[in-house]
């Protein structure tokens, strides 16, 4: 009874899984997978529209066109440079109605043989280096015969040698027979060496031949190529516009700034030009593209370095060891294991697995007086017009950022104690709302060059102070007028050391003139030895980052305004007069001497 119950349980099982696999079966098949549409390929038409230029590498941008029915779409971005970095692959899609997706973006690289049907030019150059390549085997082959050819001789020389040495002394020996050998050796060797030096010179010409050859098929595009495509798959649910993006990092193209400053005393102007010089050779043209000049550093590391901690203790020496007289402990304790905690990872560690650092494109402005608005660290200049940039490894071209023009203060500046020329400096502000990176500078003063100088990095309203070369209408010199050494004390003796300078100015300028003059006197470093200014006139500067930092060291400096020369008049003449007093006890003898 209870067999004939299990057996019916049994038979119910079957029956239902058997009708619950039908089922499943039905309703797979009857199921949406069914018509699960299928990816159709197409090959995007996606030239390059916008370029972002950092300074060692550049964001390329191509856009298409998203197909105009519904469906499954693979977008193949075909013709990608030789210096993509993969890794950088990125793609958008801009829909207004959101009825069009991104679904995946892949990067495939394909090996073929360069087409030469079109290309009369690659296929002679094939053929050429072909024929040189056959010429190198057969001078090799020819190489090696010789190779073979000169150690028989050696072999026959070797084996001469040895059975002339047996008979030497005997009547079995034949001068004139060892003549003929020692002269056939001789003879053939001299063959051998013409016949190598032969091939020596056709082996240089092939190497020169197929060199030529191998640089024109280069040129032409190489025999074989690396197809690089991008495979975009969207997804599209009615014919509404919709553009896709394709965007990636290429190597072999930056810009670096370059700065022309031209400064104008009699008009009182100076103006910074900001340039940047431009580099690509990524292996793509770039046409008529919007080009954008950015400050980003994509190839810097987005996150700081960890500082690792630093341990101090006492100093515990081990103890003796018996049996030993060596002063250490030979046996030393076992060193802890170490442990390293997440905060000891590396940095390269952190950063592999760190996102990279976003890039923002902000900022409107570049040309003459366009605004600039920034986005945090990262500052970007767009060119206001479409730009051609061809790929070039030798050249590079030249774009105009922006003239500002600013309001500096120039001055003359004397250093007489080393020369007595004048310099002129100028120093003005950043008066623009662009970001200044370091980068060379050329300057001029009027329409003359007067030097080269480097500007560093420059935030908006930061100070500039440029040097713009000797003025020879002034003059500067420094003038030891009277030097004193004298004692005093009755008991303990005090050598007192005085000298008197004179620093004298000359103009020529029609025009009123500003002059910073420097100068020096001893500082002591013992309280043995007493230094004094004594007599200054005029008095010295009083500004107060002077008076906090650089008096303290003994640094002199006036500022000095020397009045116009009048017409027809000798030139106008300043003095600036100070002395010096040095105490120290005579037993007590002094290095650094002021003069």
């Amino acid at each position: 009874m209870r067999r004939n119950t299990i057996s019916r349980i049994g038979s119910l099982s079957a029956f239902v899984l058997a009708f619950s696999s039908t089922a499943l079966v039905q309703s797979v098949l009857a199921s949406p997978l069914q018509d699960a549409p299928v990816a159709q390929v197409l090959v995007a038409a996606a030239p390059i529209s916008e370029v972002t230029l950092y300074q060692g590498r550049a964001m390329v941008s191509r856009t298409a066109d998203a197909p105009e029915s519904p469906g499954l779409f693979e977008l193949r971005f075909e013709g990608l440079p030789s210096e993509l970095e993969s890794e950088s692959l990125q793609a958008t899609v801009i829909a207004p109605n959101g009825d069009c997706k991104l679904l995946d973006v892949r990067y495939l690289e394909r090996v073929s043989t360069t087409d030469v049907t079109n290309s009369p030019e690659l296929k002679q150059a094939i053929a050429n280096l072909q024929i040189a390549m056959r010429e190198s085997e057969a001078i090799e082959l020819q190489a090696a015969l010789l190779n073979d050819q000169n150690a028989l001789l050696n072999s026959i020389a070797s084996k001469t040698a040895t059975e002339n040495a047996k008979d030497f002394g005997s009547k079995a020996l034949d001068p004139t027979a060892l003549a003929s050998q020692v002269a056939f050796l001789a003879s053939a060797r001299g063959e051998l060496i013409q016949q190598r030096l032969k091939l020596d010179a056709r082996r240089r010409d092939n190497l020169d031949l197929a060199n030529a050859a191998q640089a024109t098929v280069n040129a032409l595009g190489g025999r074989t190529k690396l197809e690089r495509t991008a495979v975009v798959s969207i997804g599209r649910t009615s014919n509404a516009p919709a553009t896709v993006t394709l965007k990636y990092l290429v190597r072999e193209a930056g810009w670096a700034p370059r700065y022309a400053v031209r400064a104008d005393m009699e008009s009182s102007a100076l103006v910074v030009e900001y340039n940047a010089e431009i580099r690509q050779s990524s292996g793509e043209d770039w046409k008529d593209v919007i080009l954008t000049l950015s400050t980003a550093q994509p190839a810097q590391r987005a996150m700081p370095m960890d500082v690792a901690s630093t341990f101090v203790d006492v100093y515990v020496p081990p103890p003796p060891v018996e049996g030993r007289s060596f002063g250490f402990a030979v046996d030393a304790a076992p060193v802890p294991e170490y442990r390293r905690s997440e905060m000891d990872a590396p940095a390269s560690e952190a950063l592999a697995n760190a996102a990279p650092m976003e890039k923002s494109a902000a900022l409107a402005a570049f040309f003459s007086d366009a605004q600039v608005v920034s986005s945090g660290a990262v500052v970007n200049f767009p060119i206001p017009r479409a730009v051609s940039i061809p790929s070039d490894t030798q050249k590079s071209r030249s774009l105009r950022i922006a003239s500002i023009e600013t309001k500096p203060t120039f001055t003359h500046v004397a250093r007489p104690l080393v020369e007595s020329a004048v310099y002129i400096k100028a120093v003005t502000a950043n008066t623009s709302s662009y970001q200044f990176l370091a980068g060379p500078a050329t300057v001029f003063l009027g329409g003359d060059s007067v030097g080269k100088t480097t500007l560093p990095d420059l935030a908006p309203g930061a100070e500039m102070t440029f040097w713009l070369g000797t003025d020879p209408r002034i003059t500067a010199q420094r003038v030891l007028v009277k030097k004193d050494a004298s004692q005093r004390g009755i008991f303990g003796k005090t050598d007192v050391m005085v000298w008197d300078y004179r620093v004298d100015l000359k103009s020529t300028s029609t025009q009123p003139m500003t002059v910073e003059v420097f100068d020096r006197m001893p500082v002591s470093r013992n309280e043995k030895i007493q230094v004094r200014l004594l007599r200054v006139s005029p008095a010295l500067e009083t500004q107060e980052h002077y008076v906090e930092h650089e008096k303290p060291q003994g640094f002199l400096k006036w500022t000095v305004q020397i009045p116009a020369r009048i017409a027809h008049e000798k030139a106008v003449e300043t003095a600036i007069l100070w002395s010096v007093e040095l105490t120290k006890p005579t037993d007590t003898t002094m290095i650094g001497n002021p003069e």
